[in-house]
């Protein structure tokens, strides 16, 4: 299968380390670097790349979703971190691959990401929501506290963190940034929706 990995990482020495070492490992047809944020987005069009690996620094949040609806096929997006990132930031990324890394680990987990089946949505969970929780869900990512949101669907603050804990082990998604991709993703809520 033809794949193509697209590294878009600013440092020349870790952009090419990064082309040498996914080179070596065999799993991809084609390798385009992308050295500056400007071109990141006519790459992605022009190649239609399986995956990324993405310093990011070149996007924020918002820049992340963006490029995911750039591509016709299912895109995994690993970021490439070297420097200290928020860790809401960190979480939206598909993959981590820090710059201590071995070759071993990169390979795991860049294998890891192309295991995945194309076509699925990759954030749906292993086990559904429930109502409540798609509730809950929808009014944590709009920037409701934990009170606000207990008062408005009537349950009790407690049964709200609950919900809050059912829903991160779910969907595996710890922060609040990374609740709110999975809910714009899977279109429970717009972006106008969110503070």
């Amino acid at each position: 299968m033809a794949r193509t990995l697209i590294i878009a990482e600013p440092s020349e020495i870790i952009r090419k380390g990064l082309v040498h070492i996914s080179e070596s490992l065999g799993l991809f047809s084609s390798i385009k670097e992308v050295a500056c944020s400007s071109m990141l987005h006519e790459t992605i069009k022009k190649h239609n790349p399986q995956m990324v690996l993405l310093n990011p620094s070149f996007v924020n949040a918002d820049g992340l979703l963006e490029l995911k609806d750039l591509t016709r096929t299912t895109m995994m997006i690993a970021g490439i971190i070297y420097s200290l990132y928020d860790d809401d930031i960190v979480s939206m990324f598909d993959e981590v691959i820090m710059v201590g890394d071995t070759r071993q680990k990169i390979h795991r987990k860049i294998g890891g990401l192309l295991e995945k089946t194309p076509g699925k949505n990759r954030s749906k969970p292993s086990e559904p929501l429930s109502a409540r929780e798609l509730d809950v869900l929808k009014l944590l990512v709009k920037g409701l506290s934990n009170k606000e949101i207990s008062e408005k669907l009537f349950i009790s603050p407690h049964t709200v963190i609950s919900h809050r804990k059912n829903i991160t082990q779910k969907l595996n998604i710890k922060s609040v940034a990374g609740l709110t991709v999975y809910a714009i993703l899977n279109e429970l809520i717009s972006m106008d929706d969110v503070q």
